[in-house]
């Protein structure tokens, strides 16, 4: 479903990414794993387009997205959660999750499974987004992305700062999105044991290129544990 081959990022006179490649399909996870500042963010931003790439291409469902902002990729079909999760502290629950059918299909309203796997948000639908958890404001920035029925799902370290049973709570969900859901999954993460438990192929990125890929079972877990500690 997604393809990414040899794309280049500059900020300036700074080259941010490398050559990087990465490919994930329906009912896969795909984990991205690097220290603070390799890159792993970068990539993903490429991706949903609020970076723009100086070489490479980026392919969704057979489609180069290069071009596309990132209103039209989300229209076709590619979910994000940011870093830092960035819900909008003065809106209620209900609003944040109703700010992305702007890129859901016409006449769409908030799916019932957002509440099936969240059920939290469904008790908290008037309260202020900003007066949630940290755990809380996860869910809800994963709920907000299904809200616009993506079939791609990127998240960008969605255990930062969140509570051990939450996490729990958020590992179910991957799975169950790419394995009951067909959802293809790229996973960016700093913890190697929760991308392991989950993910089907593991890249490693070390200062903005790929120093390791493969499938997880495949894997040195020595190996990847050393260029994490790099």
């Amino acid at each position: 479903m997604l393809q990414v081959t040899d794309i280049d990022l500059s900020y300036g006179a700074s080259r941010c990414l490398r050559g990087v490649s990465l490919s994930v399909g329906p009912g896969q996870v795909a984990a991205v794993l690097g220290r603070n500042g390799v890159g792993k963010s970068s990539l993903l931003r490429s991706i949903i387009g609020l970076e723009k790439i100086q070489g490479g291409s980026i392919l969704w469902e057979g489609n180069e997205m290069r071009g596309l902002g990132p209103a039209e990729r989300a229209r076709a079909g590619i979910g994000y959660v940011p870093q830092g999760r960035e819900i909008f502290p003065f809106l209620t629950v209900q609003e944040n999750l109703e700010t992305a059918l702007a890129a859901a299909p016409r006449g769409s309203a908030v799916p019932d499974e957002v509440f099936d796997l969240f059920p939290i948000l469904r008790q908290f639908l008037r309260r202020r987004g900003g007066d949630l958890s940290g755990g809380q404001q996860q869910q809800l920035a994963i709920g907000r992305a299904l809200t616009a029925r993506p079939r791609l799902l990127i998240l960008d370290e969605p255990t930062e700062g969140i509570q051990p049973n939450v996490i729990k709570d958020i590992a179910k969900v991957i799975h169950h999105l790419a394995h009951d859901r067909n959802f293809a999954i790229v996973l960016v993460e700093q913890y190697f044991e929760f991308a392991r438990d989950l993910a089907d192929t593991i890249t490693v990125m070390v200062r903005g290129e790929v120093a390791l890929s493969g499938r997880t079972s495949e894997l040195d877990e020595a190996e990847v544990r050393k260029l994490l500690t790099v």
